[in-house]
């Protein structure tokens, strides 16, 4: 692929499959995608998968703060035994995404994940859950939903068609943000009355549901790699290769990687312990907090669904950017509790754009065949680079102290984003 243009040409992907137009996907309903029944499907499935993803994060975090009252550097180590997965499996799982059933991969990625909420609810009842023991069932945890990750992503284009894409990436924004809001809040209450196990238990019950839902699914025949099977080396190389050669996605990517390790664990994992540490509070009282900045994010996802077409997406995403890096600045400055609650919905309503921005500018840009492993490399830096990210903040925040620690990383990712808003031409003008 040839260094891509900004003359307005649409790039050309390596594959010779021409990168659709935005314009055209956003001259059709804004939720056309929900009108096909298996899209439909999938995207009950996410939100199930997501309130569970949610959730899960969160229930380790309150457990080990307070069920067996350890600090934030042991739930740094829980939450980077539930990501480091991603590390070593997403890559694989987007040429998987590329080259088997689809369908067969969800099926067999939520079993595994039932099977391990049980396994850790019954540990949890008998009192057998201890540190060493939540680490491996965190392992398995991020092992079993960090597969299905690039393929959901990757199947959105394929069911929703690409006249469907910014729609259904909104739709999905919405999915993952009403997970957002009541994942960590229902397990919280189901943990309230039934105890940490049963917070578990609800989690088993989610997957459960989206089973039944996900069952049905029919993707149709997408066009496949070319040639013969060929190493995950080589695979890998070419969805690199694909990002590399476009100047545009290549500044995205890293953008991507600067929140992966300071902003996201930030506030998806050091949050809860400044919760507890610096203001007092139950570590389980951050799920409002989450569930406020979904609520925020859902509302500015419904803007940019009703919106439609919206020119230099691109310098939407980066000022999104440089907004939350804002708020999770303040954030650390708090001293008070109810002082979260504004700076988190200004950080969801921020989000929705930084969220439908990036995974649309990225699928807009990328052809089918190379999808699943596009998708992929974009897991690994949101997912698959956060634990490293949480485990390195929280042993920075033991030694300087957890609110300055997060407006910290706020501060690293506020200066990286705006040298690249000043300096990177061709994102702002990315469609």
């Amino acid at each position: 692929m040839t260094e891509t243009s900004r003359d307005g040409a649409q790039p050309e992907p390596a594959s010779g499959q021409k990168a659709f137009s935005a314009g055209k996907a956003e001259e059709v309903s804004p939720i056309g995608a929900l009108r096909i029944p298996d899209f439909r499907r999938l995207w009950a499935n996410n939100i199930a998968y997501f309130m569970t993803a949610n959730a899960l994060r969160f229930v380790f975090g309150w457990y080990v703060l307070d069920g067996i009252n350890r600090g934030e550097q042991e739930q740094g180590l829980v939450v980077f035994a539930l990501g480091i997965p991603a590390l070593f499996l997403v890559l694989q799982a987007g040429a998987w995404a590329d080259r088997v059933d689809p369908r067969r991969l969800l099926v067999l990625t939520q079993l595994a994940a039932l099977v391990v909420m049980v396994v850790t609810a019954l540990l949890i009842a008998t009192d057998r859950a201890t540190l060493p023991v939540l680490l491996l069932v965190a392992l398995a945890a991020g092992a079993a939903t960090t597969v299905g990750q690039p393929v959901r992503a990757s199947l959105i284009p394929a069911l929703a068609g690409r006249e469907n894409l910014f729609g259904a990436i909104a739709l999905n924004a919405l999915a993952m943000t009403s997970s957002m809001i009541l994942g960590p809040v229902l397990a919280q209450v189901a943990g309230n009355r039934f105890g940490f196990d049963g917070a578990m238990w609800f989690l088993a019950i989610l997957l459960v549901v989206g089973l039944a839902i996900i069952w049905p699914l029919q993707v149709p025949e997408r066009e496949r790699p070319p040639g013969p099977r060929r190493s995950l080396m080589a695979d890998t190389i070419e969805a690199v290769r694909h990002v590399a050669h476009d100047r545009a996605l290549r500044v995205l990517f890293l953008l991507l990687t600067v929140a992966g390790l300071t902003m996201n664990p930030a506030v998806m994992v050091t949050l809860q312990a400044f919760v507890k540490e610096e203001l007092g509070r139950n570590s389980g009282d951050a799920a409002p907090l989450l569930a406020m900045m979904g609520i925020g994010i859902a509302v500015s996802s419904v803007v940019v669904m009703r919106k439609g077409d919206m020119a230099n997406k691109g310098a939407a995403f980066m000022r999104a950017m440089m907004v939350g890096s804002t708020m999770v600045f303040l954030m650390g400055r708090t001293t008070e509790y109810w002082q979260l609650f504004p700076l988190v919905l200004t950080m969801g309503l921020a989000g929705g754009f930084y969220i439908n921005m990036n995974q649309g500018l990225i699928q807009a840009n990328t052809p089918q065949a190379l999808m699943g492993r596009v998708m992929g490399l974009f897991t690994l830096v949101q997912v698959g680079l956060m634990p490293f990210g949480a485990l390195t903040l929280g042993f920075i925040a033991s030694a300087i102290g957890i609110g300055v620690t997060m407006s910290a990383a706020a501060l690293l990712t506020l200066s990286v984003v705006i040298t690249t808003y000043i300096l990177a031409k061709d994102l702002k003008t990315l469609r």
